[in-house]
């Protein structure tokens, strides 16, 4: 499996570049999460600064990048498996799509879920 036979040659098929891009950007966009909860746990928890502005800090950066290549890690991969089911990439990304969709998405419900509760009853602490 994954080798096309041509004038009684073997190639292996290639991983398409989608693939790679979905896996890349959905593992990335998780853990710059991760990084991001980490880093407002430590900020919330110890400083616990009155005046401290979430979207004034570099934890706004790293929440925007994450923001941005975990959605960018489910569309390419979505994309991608669109492709393989037409027969116009390689079946040999498809486990490089899933991975990019389902670390995209854990990212992002991360994000969204887990994040505003924690700053928001700090500040209201406050």
């Amino acid at each position: 499996m994954g080798k096309i036979i041509m004038n009684n040659e073997a190639k292996k098929e290639k991983t398409g570049a989608l693939s790679i891009a979905a896996k890349v950007t959905g593992l990335s966009g998780l853990l710059l999460v991760l990084i991001l909860l980490t880093v407002v746990l430590v900020v919330v928890f110890t400083v616990l600064n009155k005046n401290w502005n979430i979207y004034n800090t570099p934890e706004s950066v790293i929440s925007t990048l994450s923001i941005i290549l975990s959605i960018s890690g489910i569309v390419c991969g979505a994309i991608d498996l669109i492709r393989i089911k037409k027969g116009k990439s390689s079946k040999n990304g498809r486990v490089f799509d899933i991975v990019g969709i389902v670390s995209g998405s854990i990212g992002l419900a991360i994000r969204f879920i887990a994040m505003p509760p924690i700053v928001l009853t700090q500040i209201i602490k406050f």
